[in-house]
């Protein structure tokens, strides 16, 4: 596996000029991938041909070119945006994390094969963000987070101080979401932020109730891992939130595929009476948890 210094000295070089996805990242020493796992990377799965790019995946990022900022302000001081947001097992794998990762980039999602500018959303920040997207066959791209060895996706999160990863699991019984990663004080302000926009239980009406924890250290979903894709950041660390197929459903009007996803998020149906909640709560939370932490609040 790349030493911290090593990956730290590619940035620049993978930010410059991207390999192409059949290119290999010198030295990931990716792992071999887990039973469940048909690709042991991300390079395994790109160099195969029985999974083709545009056909049955796509993958889609934006790596921000360095700004400077200056703050010389007796009264305020100015957040430092440096957040990735990602979402590694998008489109069909793990549906609706690619529309919350558009989301809390600041972008209505968006179709690929259209500029990410005209659904840039007024007056938040446009971070960076990366998403893998399977269109079809998609439980067999799904790829672990410790083996992933995407350039773009390295980039992404390499070049930014912070993360934070969309993740779903399988429980249709409850909406809930687990907070983890190795960014301590992150998790403490996603937690606080949850708790403000009313995403914990109990809510005041039980159809709203959303059962919100951090996860538990022995868990296989605990994102820990240094070698989890959030956690290759600057500062070796990010937050993961993995969300029940629940909570996710109950993000959209139609749930029933891509396109929909996409034009009913946050938006009631019959199926999803509180849409607008779901939706606006998670992603509102999560963008104001990322801003606290660029200026350095902690949620204690």
């Amino acid at each position: 596996m790349n030493s911290r210094r090593a990956v730290l000295a590619s940035v620049a070089a993978l930010a410059a000029g991207l390999p192409t996805v059949n290119a290999v990242v010198s030295g990931s020493g990716a792992t071999p991938a887990a039973a469940a796992d048909q690709y042991g990377s991300n390079t395994e799965l790109y160099t195969r041909t029985a999974d083709r790019e545009g056909v049955d995946w796509v993958r889609r990022f934006r790596i921000g070119a360095p700004a400077q900022v200056t703050d010389n302000d007796r009264a305020t001081s100015s957040p430092l945006g440096s957040t990735a947001v990602i979402a590694p097992h998008g489109g069909g794998i793990e549906a609706g994390t690619s529309e919350l990762c558009m989301a809390i980039a600041g972008y209505t999602p968006f179709e690929a094969d259209t500029d990410p500018a005209g659904a840039a959303v007024q007056g938040e920040p446009q971070r960076d963000y990366w998403m893998f997207e399977a269109l079809a066959n998609s439980a067999a791209q799904h790829v672990t987070s410790t083996h992933c060895d995407d350039p773009a996706a390295l980039a992404v999160c390499t070049g930014n101080l912070y993360a934070v990863s969309l993740h779903g699991f399988d429980d249709t019984s409850v909406k809930k979401v687990i907070i983890g990663g190795r960014d301590a004080r992150l998790k403490r302000n996603l937690l606080a932020a949850f708790t403000k926009y009313g995403l914990t239980s109990p809510a005041a009406d039980p159809d709203r109730n959303v059962t919100v924890v951090l996860a538990d250290p022995s868990s296989s979903i605990d994102g820990d891992d240094p070698a989890n894709i959030v956690n290759r950041t600057r500062t070796g660390g990010g937050a993961q939130l993995e969300i029940s197929t629940a909570l996710r459903k109950a993000m959209f009007g139609d749930f029933s595929g891509a396109a929909k996803r996409r034009t009913t998020a946050g938006v009631p149906s019959t199926a999803a009476p509180y849409a607008d909640h779901f939706w606006t709560g998670f992603v509102g939370a999560v963008r104001e948890a990322v801003k606290n932490h660029e200026r350095g609040l902690d949620a204690l």
